[in-house]
């Protein structure tokens, strides 16, 4: 699989759903907030999860076309990453003018002065991490037809996956790299991902002619579908029905 076009266009998409929580959960928040503090940002990351799986869901299945629905994903995915990673950069630049490389920082606690701004962007990356991590299960589901090649693609996504979260801790102190270079780094390696999951979208559309099952779904991959036959099929599962329902 790391020879082939579709994963090597999504690996980096795969790589961000590992490599974004090191600095988000351990650089930044252990920086940002005291303990107390950080407890009630840990439960409001992962509240932020559960919505934004919810949200991946549903935008997903209530979109007119597969496509349409990846589109719609991928640009939630990126205003919600995007607001949060500018929110962090914007106390992790005055820390790390302050105290450079370690960019140290007093830890805020629970309704001080300035804990919005990071508790926000906290927030934000729990609802754009699930909402990614859904969006790689749907599309492999969507790329793939299912046996023993899903189950490979997916094995593919998990390693990718967890290689970033290895890389992810191996660089989270300090003085290994300091954690506005770590900020700039995620973001980007989640930029990067965004883009080019944009070259590898679902390849089907929607018959809105019909309102079989059959119909609904048709795949495109690259070649022209002959949809006399398709109809045909159609027709025939249809009488299938009306016999087992008489």
């Amino acid at each position: 699989l790391f020879g082939t076009r579709r994963m090597a266009v999504l690996f980096p998409l795969f790589w961000y759903t590992g490599f974004n929580q090191p600095y988000q959960l351990n650089t930044f928040g252990d920086r940002f907030f005291d303990s107390r503090a950080l407890g009630l940002e840990l439960a409001s990351f992962y509240l932020a999860e559960v919505l934004g799986a919810a949200l991946a869901g549903w935008t997903l299945d209530t979109a007119s076309t597969p496509r349409a629905g990846a589109l719609r994903q991928l640009a939630a995915f990126g205003l919600a990453t995007s607001a949060a990673y500018a929110l962090a950069l914007s106390v992790e630049v005055p820390a790390a003018r302050a105290h450079w490389p370690t960019c140290s920082t007093p830890r805020l606690q629970l309704g001080e002065e300035g804990v919005a701004v990071p508790s926000l962007a906290f927030f934000l990356w729990g609802l754009s991490d699930s909402q990614v991590q859904a969006y790689a299960y749907w599309l492999l589901r969507q790329l793939h037809s299912g046996g023993d090649e899903l189950a490979r693609a997916v094995g593919f996504y998990k390693m990718v996956q967890s290689l970033g979260w290895s890389v992810g801790f191996l660089l989270v102190p300090s003085w290994r790299l300091p954690p506005l270079v770590q900020n700039l780094a995620t973001a980007a390696c989640g930029a990067l991902g965004l883009a080019l999951a944009l070259r590898e979208l679902p390849p089907a559309r929607i018959d809105s002619r019909s309102s079989s099952p059959l119909l609904r779904v048709v795949r495109i991959e690259g070649e022209r579908v002959d949809e006399s036959a398709v109809e045909s099929a159609g027709g025939a599962l249809q009488q299938q029905q009306q016999q087992q329902q008489q």
